[in-house]
């Protein structure tokens, strides 16, 4: 194993719950199943630096999201539990921001571009 990264593979696995119990929720953690590519890619200080920057944003992201959801759901009485939904919805937010913030910057690094 060159890169422990490729770890956050296996949250994909709750994709297959997802298939087992019915619940079409689950089957977006099948996205996860991209980050068994980087088994196998040795990693530079390029590469941790823009997983770094990734997961910065991603987190920002989840806790902005999650407060701001929660606080306007429990305001307007649009869920019973708002604590649940906004941390759902800032999870869900988070996780396509950083798959599309590595795609960028992965895509940039391959153009030979820099990033700001």
């Amino acid at each position: 194993m060159k890169n422990k990264y490729g770890l956050i593979g296996f949250v994909s696995l709750l994709g297959f719950w997802g298939l087992y119990s019915g619940e079409d929720i689950l089957l977006s953690f099948f996205a996860f199943i991209v980050f068994f590519q980087y088994f196998w890619i040795i990693p530079d200080e390029l590469f941790i630096e823009t997983l770094r920057k990734c997961a910065a944003r991603a987190f920002f992201t989840n806790i902005t999201i999650t407060i701001v959801a929660t606080f306007l759901l429990s305001f307007f009485e649009i869920s019973s539990n708002p604590l649940a939904a906004g941390t759902s919805l800032g999870f869900s937010i988070a996780i396509a921001v950083f798959a599309l913030s590595i795609f960028i910057l992965e895509w940039k690094q391959l153009r030979g571009a820099h990033d700001d």
